[in-house]
């Protein structure tokens, strides 16, 4: 047991490793970041066994690596188990929701009416920014089919598209982006194959300038073939099987999808450095917090999920119940986070994930 605690701390040294070390320069490692809860489950697995058992004293093993790996802890779990969670509207309040609503419907089958339904979520939540990842619209008409129905049903005043793909030549996809507030400068900057970085500088409430990013970085591309295979795994249907091909592909696929991300990530957090005004992030990062890509896009900002939500946050609901891979950061110094909640949605394969913030007094501002 002695032998597997000291496995199970070396794990979950290679889990914090992968957090701050780049794929691009070490391969591989940052396939421990998929793996950061469960070694952490495991390590405390081992404080309460020497607890009980005879040697006690060697309790002092895992309490030692979880105290030095704490840092990652606590980005991956909330405790705010307890205390407020408000998400309603106020004095000089911003409520931001950013959800990758996966086509809006047009990968699944007609009369499931998925399109229609998402925009009636979006008016009941009544967002003041949002975001959408993977909006699509048709090629000849701007705001065909759901933009104008979701621009004027949310009393929005502005409104942006940027493509970053096509389905064909009927379809655009790329990343929507609504506003009640003036969007006063948009910029898209392209950080990759078919990747931007939304930026618009909104006037808030107290008619203080801030500047928002918005994203969706590189994606795994798994097709629905892969999210059966790994399903078949999670229920041990594989055990038995000489997989070793599918394994050495899926290692090769993601190495690359992390590199892909690191380097956009490397580009995002220059561009957000520059910004005159506070900044506040959000989208589809397609990478958990515990992983290179998070850590160094949030910098020195906020997690709003870390500061109000709950457990692991869950916002990619297919797979593993772990994965958290849809983000918002913000500037403490300028807003103060009232709420956050990330309702389970079966309507994408994402979860929305919607915060509130109280906008801060301009003097507290920390540049």
């Amino acid at each position: 047991m002695l032998i597997l605690n000291i496995f199970a701390a070396i794990w979950l040294g290679l889990c914090y490793a992968a957090s701050v070390t780049s794929p691009v320069k070490v391969h591989s490692l940052e396939l421990f970041s998929l793996t950061t809860p469960f070694a952490i489950i495991v390590n405390l697995f081992f404080v309460f066994f020497w607890i009980f058992s005879r040697r006690k004293w060697r309790t002092i093993f895992p309490v030692i690596t979880l105290v030095a790996c704490y840092r990652l802890i606590i980005t991956v779990f909330a405790f705010n188990f307890f205390g407020s969670n408000n998400m309603s509207a106020g004095t000089n309040t911003v409520k931001v929701m950013s959800w990758n609503v996966h086509g809006m419907g047009i990968y699944d089958k007609p009369g499931n009416n998925i399109g229609q339904r998402i925009v009636d979520v979006i008016k009941k939540e009544s967002p003041d920014v949002l975001c959408m990842p993977e909006f699509f619209k048709y090629s000849n008409d701007s705001v065909r089919p759901y933009s104008t129905e979701i621009y004027e049903g949310n009393d929005f005043k502005d409104y942006r598209f940027n493509t970053d793909n096509t389905l064909g030549a009927q379809y655009y996809l790329g990343v929507a982006i609504y506003s009640k507030f003036p969007i006063v400068e948009y910029k898209a900057y392209k950080i990759g194959i078919s990747i931007y970085l939304i930026q618009c500088d909104i006037e808030l409430p107290t008619a203080k300038r801030m500047r928002m990013f918005f994203v969706h970085l590189y994606s795994y591309n798994l097709s629905d073939y892969d999210r059966q295979y790994f399903s078949e795994i999670k229920a041990k249907k594989h055990l038995g099987r000489t997989d070793l091909k599918y394994s050495r592909f899926y290692i090769w696929r993601f190495n690359y999808s992390y590199a892909e991300r690191a380097n956009e990530a490397d580009t995002v957090a220059k561009i957000m450095a520059r910004s005159p005004y506070p900044v506040l992030i959000c989208g589809d990062f397609n990478d958990l917090p515990c992983s290179y890509t998070y850590t160094k896009i949030r910098g020195n900002l906020k997690d709003a999920f870390l500061e109000k939500g709950k457990g692991f946050g869950r916002t990619y609901n297919q797979i593993f119940p772990t994965l958290r891979i849809d983000h918002i950061l913000y500037n403490p110094a300028y807003l103060h986070i009232l709420g956050y909640k990330s309702p389970n949605i079966k309507l994408s394969d994402h979860n929305p994930v919607i915060a509130n913030f109280q906008v801060k007094d301009s003097s507290n501002i920390i540049k």
